[in-house]
């Protein structure tokens, strides 16, 4: 049966830098979508939230992931989540609820959170330099889950049944944030937990076709 672990609680450093990495995520994505990605420096985002340039560096590693990095807790729980159970209880479903709990998190924390993310959007899909990093960084984050997969499976199941199990999850949750942000955009109502669980049902439905 597949286990659910119980959120880590970030301790008051870790709040901290959480909350640092809120306020250049907000200042880069207002710069971005007043002068442009490409005419935006870091030192201008550094100064619009109130850091400095090596601050941001502790914090983003590229100017590009200042709006769109890695969701770092949900691979944290995917690691936790395969240590806790045995190898042959790592199956589809156990993947997908952390999917589905990454995309409950952003829907539901604040509606901060909701502008912010359809705003990105938005963003990346104006700019073919932001749409190829966001797309880079979603590919590195499918090939860190895979490789930790892989290692736990390891004796039991092959390395491409890791990566199918990772990637199906994850073009599920690709798909479904996508139409989400579209039926927002139209002005409809949309739930993206339950435009999740469709398409996964779609998903399946494919593949056994």
């Amino acid at each position: 049966m597949t286990q659910k672990t119980q959120p880590r609680v970030p301790d008051l450093r870790e709040r901290r830098r959480q909350e640092t990495r809120l306020e250049i995520s907000r200042a880069a994505l207002e710069l971005f979508e007043l002068q442009g990605f490409a005419a935006t420096t870091v030192e201008e985002i550094a100064r619009a939230a109130g850091v400095s340039s090596s601050t941001f560096f502790r914090c983003f590693a590229t100017k590009e992931e200042s709006v769109w990095g890695p969701d770092r807790e949900l691979e944290t729980e995917i690691v936790e989540w395969l240590e806790s159970i045995p190898q042959e209880d790592i199956n589809l479903p156990g993947i997908e609820a952390f999917y589905e709990r990454s995309l409950q998190r952003l829907v539901t924390s604040s509606e901060d959170t909701r502008d912010r993310i359809l705003r990105t959007r938005r963003l990346i899909a104006s700019d073919d330099h932001l749409r190829a990093a966001a797309f880079a960084a979603d590919a590195l984050a499918m090939c860190r889950i895979t490789t930790s997969v892989a290692e736990r499976l390891r004796g039991l199941r092959s390395e491409s049944f890791a990566r199918l199990l990772v990637e199906s999850a994850g073009v599920a949750s690709r798909i479904a944030f996508d139409t989400w942000v579209r039926r927002i955009e139209r002005g409809e109502d949309a739930d993206l937990v339950e435009i999740y669980r469709t398409t996964r049902t779609d998903l399946r439905e494919i593949v056994v076709t």
